[in-house]
This record gives structure tokens, C-alpha cells and sequence, in this order.
């Protein structure tokens, strides 16, 4: 049985946004012509029940869980290279360290953990800032999943 769409365009515009958002994961696909685009870009949510949660420092924290450190093959957040996070609106500002001052992934580092958090939806702005004060040590290295320092 085919559907009735003029007297059904709920089950039109969900199923194309439906089926959009399974091709278009994340607005990944920037020529997805079916998903609707809101401020700074950033997918649009159809309905009212599907909003974006707010973007806090938890959900930073979760989003730095993704960014390793390519010779010890942990997280900046196991390793305890995040002093602080700040939430302000779309901008987030991350205090950070690194392992040693002379570290030659510094650059690299600091743009992985930027583009780790633009990934979260609301994110419109990420500043990193490095900073060696205090040192980094190894112990502030945490071993249990889900552990905050």
C-alpha cells in the first residue's frame, strides 16, 4: 500500500531526514541536500523532542577520551593532560599539558583535541590553551575507566 504523503508530511520529512542522517551521520556529508542546516552549519534536529543536550564539560571530557597520545596509547584524559575545561555557550576553552615541554607532537596534539570537541554538536569554538605549570608526572596517570581528575 502506498502512503497518502499530502495528508501524511510528517512520515515524508522523517523518513528523508531518517534516511539522510543514516548516509549523513553527523553532517559528514556537507552535499546531503536533504539535511536541514542550523546556525554555524551544524545539522538541524527535526522535532521537538530530539534536541542537542547541552554542551558541558562532562561531555568534553568524553570527547577527549578519543584523542591518544600516539607513543603511550592513552588518552589525554588518562594520562592527565587535562587541567581544566571551560563551557561558555558554543565555546569551550581547555587548559592542557603535555608530557614534556619539548614534545615535538605539540601542534599536532593541541589540533586533535580541538577537532575532538568541534565534533560535539553545539561546539562552535574551541581554544586550547598549553600550559607546563604545574609539570606533568606520571602520576597524574589514571588506570580507571571513567575517572576524572
Amino acid at each position: 500500500m502506498t502512503p497518502d504523503f499530502a495528508r501524511s508530511p510528517f512520515i515524508v520529512i522523517w523518513e528523508t531526514t531518517r534516511a539522510c542522517a543514516l548516509r549523513c551521520p553527523l553532517g559528514e556529508d556537507p552535499g546531503c541536500a536533504w539535511q536541514p542546516r542550523g546556525a554555524a552549519g551544524v545539522p538541524a534536529i527535526a522535532g521537538g523532542s530530539d534536541a542537542a543536550p547541552a554542551v558541558t564539560s562532562d561531555r568534553v571530557t568524553e570527547a577527549l577520551r578519543a584523542v591518544l597520545d600516539p607513543e603511550l596509547g592513552m588518552s589525554v584524559v588518562e594520562l592527565g593532560l587535562i587541567y581544566g575545561i571551560e563551557v561558555h555557550g558554543g565555546t569551550v576553552s581547555i587548559a592542557m599539558t603535555l608530557t614534556a615541554p619539548g614534545c615535538p607532537i605539540h601542534d599536532a596534539m593541541t589540533e586533535w583535541v580541538r577537532q575532538a570537541v568541534l565534533k560535539i554538536p553545539g561546539v562552535g569554538e574551541v581554544e586550547v590553551a598549553l600550559t607546563f605549570d604545574p609539570p606533568w608526572t606520571p602520576e597524574r596517570i589514571s588506570f580507571a575507566p571513567g575517572s576524572r581528575r
